[in-house]
Order: C-alpha cells, then sequence, then structure tokens
C-alpha cells in the first residue's frame, strides 16, 4: 500500500525532514480521527454541524494520510529531530482543529477559531464559546481537544523523555524487589498510559452519571476533569453539590503523578508513602485551602467545599469556573496565582512549572546558600529517594527561565494591547500554566471573549509553549 503513493528507489529522508512530516501526519490523522467521531456523534442531534465535521475531517485525513505514505524514515532519528516532530505533530493539531472550526461555521474569523483550538489542544481553561449554543458534535470535539492534549503530555512526560535518556532517572523504571514500574520500556509505558487514563476517563464519566448529570454533559465534564482542560458543557452543572464533590476528587487525582495511580492500581503503597513530591503536593493543597478560606471568611460547610473546589480547580489547572466565596482579602488571587504558576505533580496531565522542579529548585538554593559557607561541599541534590544528576538540575533551572520569561513576555504583550496590569499578569500566568479562569483581584472571572483579538492572539504562543515547555529546554 505505502508504495502507491511514492516512486520507488528513492532514498530514504534525513532524520529531521522524516520526523516533520511524520509529526504533522501524526497530528493531521488525530484530529481527522477526532472531527469524523465528532461528526458522526452529531448525527444524532439536530444542531447540523456533522456535514462539516464529516467533510473538514476527511479532507484533513486523507492529506495526512498521503503525506504519511510519502516519508521513507531513516534508520534511526537524532533525539532532538523526534522532539521536533512531536512539537510539528501538536501544531498541527491545533492547526486542523481551526480549520474545522471554520468549516463548520462555529467561528467567521480564522483567529477566534485559532484560538479556541489552541486553548482545547493546550489544556487552557480559557474559551470564547457558548456551550449552550453548541450541538453534540462541537460539544464533543472541543471537549476532546483537550482530552487529546492531556494524552500528548502524559506519553511524551511518561514513555516518550525517559526512552530518549532524557529525564530517565526521574521515569518509574526500576525493576527488582517485587516492584512493577510503571514505565519499564517505551512501549509499555505508552500501554499503561493509555489505560490509565481512559480508565480514570470513563470512571469519572460514570461519577458524574451517578451525580444527575446528563451523558453528554457527563462525558464532557469527565474528560475536561481527566485532561485539566476545564472546559464546561451545557448550564450550571457545579450548582449542585454532589457533582462539586465529584469534580473535586477527580481534579485532586488529575492533578497526581500518573506513578502514583500506578502504584495505587497495583498496591505498592511503599512508594507512594516515599513520595517526597506527593507529600508536598498534598501540603499544598491542605495549606492552600486553609488560607483561602481563611482570607475569604469561609464558615458554613458549603463555603468550605467550594473553596476547597476553587483551590483544586487553581492548584491543578484545571480551571472550572467557581465564584469567589465572601469578600476576598488582598492575599487571595496571588495566593491563586502561585498556585497555578506552580500547578500539579509532575507525571499530571496539568501544566504549570509543576512540584517536582519546584522542590528541585528548593534544594538547589539550599544547596547553594550551604555552598556560600563551605565552598569545598560537595552535595547532590536528593529529592525523597531520587538523587538528581547535575544535568537535570540543569533542566530544571532552564525551565525556571523559560517559564519566568514566557510569562513576562506574554503578560508585557496583552498590557500594551490594552489589559490591565493586573489582569495582564493574571493572563500571563494561566496561559503559560494552561489553567485558568483568569480573575480580577476581587476574584471574579474574566470572559476572554470581552478582550479584544490581538490580546487573545498574543497569549497563544503562552499556552503553545506551556503545554511543550519540555521541548526547548531538553533541545537547548
Amino acid at each position: 500500500m505505502r508504495n502507491l503513493f511514492r516512486s520507488p528507489g528513492k532514498a530514504d529522508w534525513g532524520s529531521l525532514s522524516s520526523a516533520v512530516a511524520t509529526g504533522a501526519a501524526v497530528g493531521g490523522l488525530t484530529t481527522s480521527a477526532l472531527g469524523l467521531v465528532a461528526g458522526l456523534l452529531d448525527l444524532t442531534g439536530s444542531r447540523g454541524d456533522a456535514q462539516g465535521l464529516l467533510l473538514g475531517g476527511t479532507v484533513v485525513g486523507l492529506v495526512a494520510a498521503w503525506l504519511f505514505m510519502q516519508v521513507r524514515r531513516p534508520r534511526r532519528h537524532g533525539t532532538a529531530d523526534i522532539l521536533t516532530g512531536i512539537t510539528v505533530a501538536f501544531l498541527t493539531m491545533v492547526l486542523a482543529g481551526t480549520l474545522l472550526y471554520l468549516v463548520t461555521g462555529t467561528f467567521s474569523e480564522a483567529d477566534d477559531a485559532l484560538f479556541e483550538s489552541a486553548a482545547g489542544f493546550s489544556t487552557t481553561a480559557l474559551t470564547t464559546l457558548d456551550a449552550d449554543a453548541l450541538g453534540r458534535g462541537m460539544l464533543f470535539f472541543r471537549a476532546g481537544s483537550q482530552w487529546i492534549g492531556g494524552l500528548t503530555a502524559l506519553l511524551l512526560g511518561v514513555a516518550i523523555l525517559p526512552a530518549l535518556s532524557a529525564d530517565r532517572e526521574l521515569a518509574d523504571r526500576r525493576r527488582g524487589g517485587g516492584r512493577r514500574p510503571l514505565a519499564p520500556s517505551g512501549g509499555t509505558a505508552a500501554r499503561n498510559v493509555l489505560v490509565l487514563y481512559t480508565g480514570f476517563t470513563l470512571l469519572l464519566a460514570v461519577g458524574y452519571l451517578i451525580a444527575g448529570i446528563g451523558c453528554v454533559g457527563s462525558v464532557v465534564l469527565a474528560v475536561s476533569t481527566a485532561s485539566t482542560g476545564g472546559f464546561v458543557g451545557p448550564g450550571q452543572p457545579f450548582a449542585d453539590p454532589s457533582v462539586q464533590w465529584v469534580a473535586i476528587l477527580g481534579m485532586f487525582v488529575a492533578g497526581a503523578s500518573l506513578v502514583i495511580l500506578w502504584r495505587i492500581v497495583t498496591r505498592q503503597w511503599h512508594g507512594i508513602r516515599r513520595s517526597a513530591e506527593f507529600s508536598a503536593y498534598l501540603l499544598l493543597l491542605l495549606g492552600g485551602t486553609l488560607l483561602l478560606g481563611w482570607w475569604s471568611e469561609a464558615g458554613s460547610l458549603a463555603e468550605w467545599r467550594e473553596t476547597l473546589f476553587t483551590l483544586l480547580s487553581t492548584a491543578t489547572t484545571t480551571g472550572f469556573p467557581m465564584e469567589p466565596v465572601g469578600a476576598w482579602a488582598a492575599a487571595a488571587p496571588v495566593l491563586l496565582l502561585l498556585l497555578a504558576s506552580i500547578g500539579p505533580m509532575t507525571g499530571s496531565a496539568g501544566g504549570g512549572f509543576q512540584v517536582f522542579r519546584m522542590l528541585g529548585l528548593v534544594k538547589l538554593a539550599r544547596r547553594e546558600l550551604m555552598r556560600q559557607l563551605h565552598p569545598n561541599l560537595a552535595a547532590r541534590i536528593r529529592i525523597g529517594g531520587l538523587v538528581l544528576s547535575e544535568a537535570s538540575v540543569g533542566r530544571i533551572v532552564l525551565q525556571q527561565f523559560l517559564f519566568v520569561a514566557v510569562v513576562v513576555g506574554s503578560s508585557a504583550a496583552v498590557a500594551i494591547l490594552g489589559l490591565d496590569v493586573a489582569s495582564a499578569l493574571a493572563a500571563g500566568v494561566h496561559a503559560t500554566a494552561t489553567a485558568g479562569p483568569i480573575r480580577t483581584l476581587e476574584g471574579a472571572i474574566l470572559d476572554p471573549a470581552a478582550w479584544s483579538r490581538p490580546v487573545r492572539l498574543a497569549l497563544i504562543p503562552a499556552m503553545l509553549i506551556g503545554r511543550l515547555a519540555l521541548y526547548p529546554a531538553l533541545v537547548a
């Protein structure tokens, strides 16, 4: 079949060109499959997006399949070229999603469609869509783009990078002593990630169904929770306390490392107790909830539940909206910005700088302070039972620089384009951390649809870089 699409006798492509073309093809095929499934689902409703989804998905799929067949892959790809191919695949998904939004008439302007597509695939909780006006097909497509974005992040962090010898020491690979690692090899890691991620999503859908949400709404919320994408379906589902509790549990699990979830499933309790990152994650959530409740004067059980919901929504970068409890103290929005920038655990679908890297920076700062007193001190950085190599420490420092640089750059850009300073800083942090929703100093939620087009366009690079922040750091 492959020979039908190319001339025989041609030499293999170069590593970079092969990786780029393959990435573009895979990205197009992925979005095509999502569009076709969404189009078939739309046939069961009355919105009328099925024709655009099916036509657009078919065209994108045919072009991507043709490109995939044209590539003559070399025996071996360079590590940087593979990472470039992954980035191209992600960007292709965003562009193909933009095309489907335009073909279906969901958006009439390309920049609006590009913003929505970027927010979806990057799992950023920003949207200009009115969910109540969407049919089943577009609801599924918008929610599904988040799920694919979350899966991409998990596969990259758990399966692909360790297989490329990047951050191999951070992966759950070691056997022996009765241990069952999550990622003993790249292929096994990818399979385990897909099974855990899919199973978790299905459990959430069942939970939302039991809580009283309809079938379509349950799927949308389950996908949004598992991927930390934060897109909410039609209606006001979080007005129901039972739905809030399902979301609270789901966001907590979604923000934990997939390694922790794997150890729970395989009953490896000792590894969970020894995880310094999981302990820090719990401490951040507990301390943040107490502080936010204190600063918002939460009193009743309902107010503390909503406080916990808001805190988890921010700290896990899920971004589900919840109006503030009472009058916020001035420190409350600062706390939420800090937690959004830190984000959840490494190895989760969430964004942000992530807890493990924060611990690494704290340990590094402590070591450098000790070296001021003891210049000849030779100390390795240890997090829990893991000793970091100097190369890993260097990548963490580089990640910090990149994260801060993107936040500052995007915040300055949107401030110049019209946002006030506080809103611009919040927008820069949340876009880079792929979080949301963006709030005023009083806690009110801002609607991105009210911003100018240049402001929304300026946030797109931050969302994309935030989702794939490992790529520039590792290549550099």
